[in-house]
């Protein structure tokens, strides 16, 4: 029991982040510290190539758009410099990404962390026409109950994702091998209005979540800027985000907070009482630490790409190197500064109040 709450709290979150500036004034480098440490609680993807699922019953990247707008076109090469990706290869990346994860939901948590690990979450859509939304989604659970019970498992339905009249579409959480087991069994006049996608991290994150954290963590260069005298005085140093580099004066920069939105097995198991808040935040932040059996740097398909040469996007590198600033500081002992000491020290994870989400907030550094 204890194995499949870990499993489901480690790699299920759904996260709509706010941002929530306020000026702080931080020691040398810190900011860079901090952006690692919400890119490190805010995001992972997936690793490698994907294998063990049809392509043509994912939702393509142009589709996923008219669902959400999340942070999925930013990472997958719409806005790259000097210009964008063509669309065709965006999808293909996106393609990649996709089959991997089922991959990383299947085979690769199981392998790692034993049986029972298996929970994951996806975007379930169906476009039967002529049917209501609660039409729609009956069918889908119906499939999905079908096959979760031969598999002998459950499945845990979430909100409501899109519903519109071309399509349904729902968050739910189950086993990789119950959506596999609809896939592989149904005929081609049930599949050709169904879609299974594994929730990559870009579509956890609503559009402008990148861009508000860039904005919030940026910082003034005090030697340069007036600005510094007008809002306190104190040299400032000039902070690549993302890096560690800087000329080691006093910095001015923001807070920030993130509101994450839990998948519906977690919501379900903190409804029952049978999974506490607490437990919740500690594997948030087990997970970003690498403390709990998985970490971001394992869990990220950007990572893996830009380490081997792979394809990748603008947004790709720059996740990748952040994560490489981090994994850099580790010690010959394993100690890393970031991982323990920046995170548990000054991330703060909380319940807001009595709703069903969580709070991670960057706590202001003396």
């Amino acid at each position: 029991w204890d194995r499949i709450k870990k499993r489901g709290v480690s790699s299920s979150h759904i996260g709509r982040p706010e941002v929530t500036p306020s000026h702080k004034t931080m020691s040398p480098s810190i900011p860079a510290f901090l952006f690692a440490a919400v890119v490190l609680v805010a995001a992972a993807a997936g690793v490698v190539s994907a294998q063990e699922t049809d392509p043509n019953n994912i939702i393509t990247l142009t589709e996923w758009n008219t669902i959400l707008m999340t942070e999925s076109s930013a990472d997958y090469g719409a806005y790259d410099k000097p210009a964008p990706l063509p669309t065709t290869l965006q999808e293909s990346i996106w393609s990649v990404a996709t089959l991997w994860q089922w991959q990383y939901n299947q085979i690769d948590r199981t392998s790692t962390l034993g049986e029972g690990y298996n929970f994951a979450p996806y975007a379930v859509c169906s476009s039967v026409p002529g049917l209501s939304g609660a039409e729609r989604f009956e069918a889908i659970a119906e499939l999905l109950r079908a096959a979760a019970i031969a598999e002998g498992t459950v499945l845990f339905a979430g909100d409501s994702l899109y519903n519109d009249a071309d399509r349904t579409c729902r968050a739910i959480s189950a086993e990789t091998a119950t959506f596999k087991a609809v896939i592989d069994s149904q005929p081609e006049d049930v599949l050709q209005y169904l879609q299974v996608q594994p929730l990559l991290s870009s579509m956890k994150q609503i559009e402008g979540t990148f861009q508000g954290i860039m904005d919030a963590m940026a910082a003034v260069d005090c030697a340069e800027d007036d600005r510094c005298e007008e809002e306190g005085g104190g040299g400032t140093a000039t902070v690549t985000v993302g890096t560690f580099g800087g000329r080691g004066r006093a910095l001015q920069s923001t807070e920030i907070s993130l509101v994450v939105i839990l998948t519906p097995i977690v919501l379900h198991f903190t409804r029952t009482g049978e999974l506490t808040y607490q437990e919740v935040i500690n594997e948030m932040m087990g997970f970003a630490t690498g403390r709990s059996g998985l970490n971001v740097a394992e869990a990220s398909y950007y990572d893996f790409q830009a380490q081997n040469q792979g394809v990748t996007t603008d947004r790709m590198e720059f996740y990748s190197n952040v994560i490489q600033n981090v994994t850099s500081l580790t010690a010959a002992d394993g100690s890393n500064a970031c991982l323990d000491v920046v995170l548990p020290n000054d991330v703060k994870i909380a319940r807001m109040g009595t709703n069903e989400t969580v709070a991670v907030r960057v706590e202001t550094i003396d």
